[in-house]
């Protein structure tokens, strides 16, 4: 179902930013093209947000807080489930959020979100704090209770270990498609993907948890 168009400048704006943000990135994203896109004055940019660089932040935040209330690290767990249905249910909630509900717009984003992640631009501290780390903190939560007694080193280790296998999907996905095509990351992939990075993972975990064979 086509999307009404949203009213009012600041929201085409941004509407506008999530197209071509996505598309070009900050950097090659002009002002005028989004402008042109959301027919409104150049300098509305400046007005509504101060400046490309804010729009960009905003178009980052207003995505990952659609992808939270459709994607949640904790859709359908509690505290009481067992680490390893909440360990899964984070890992196919990540990949879900990467791949965009088969919306190009939202797979662009998911893109960027990506590479910010692997190389952080001075802009995305601040996305960081509010939405990344406290499901990064959730994540931690999940594998302490997997590992009794282990040092918070080795805890985010660990938790760094499982987020890298969700990015790597992504920011490798043309190389994996190439190589091994059943692991390409797509909608009807997820469950596929998802079975293989629990499975590695908690083996590893397993074998951290036991210690190594004498």
């Amino acid at each position: 179902m086509k999307k009404a168009a949203p009213h009012g400048t600041k929201a085409r704006l941004l509407q506008a930013g999530r197209q071509v943000f996505g598309q070009h990135g900050l950097k090659n994203a002009t002002v005028r093209e989004i402008c042109d896109i959301a027919q409104a004055n150049v300098a509305a940019v400046c007005y509504h947000f101060g400046s490309k660089e804010e729009l960009y932040v905003a178009v980052l935040k207003d995505y990952l807080e659609g992808e939270e209330r459709r994607h949640p690290r904790d859709k359908g767990v509690t505290p009481q489930s067992t680490p390893v249905e909440r360990l899964r249910v984070y890992v196919k909630s990540f990949l879900l959020q990467i791949v965009g509900d088969g919306d190009p717009v939202n797979e662009c984003l998911g893109r960027r979100l990506t590479q910010e992640i692997i190389e952080p631009s001075q802009h995305f501290s601040r996305i960081f704090e509010r939405h990344c780390r406290p499901t990064h903190e959730m994540l931690q939560d999940i594998v302490r209770a997997m590992l009794p007694g282990k040092d918070e080193s080795t805890i985010s280790r660990c938790a760094s270990s499982i987020i890298g296998q969700c990015v790597l999907f992504d920011f490798a996905k043309e190389a994996i498609t190439r190589m091994t095509p059943e692991l390409e990351l797509k909608a009807s992939n997820i469950d596929s993907i998802t079975d293989f990075i629990m499975e590695f993972s908690l083996g590893g975990i397993k074998q951290i948890r036991e210690g190594s064979p004498t």
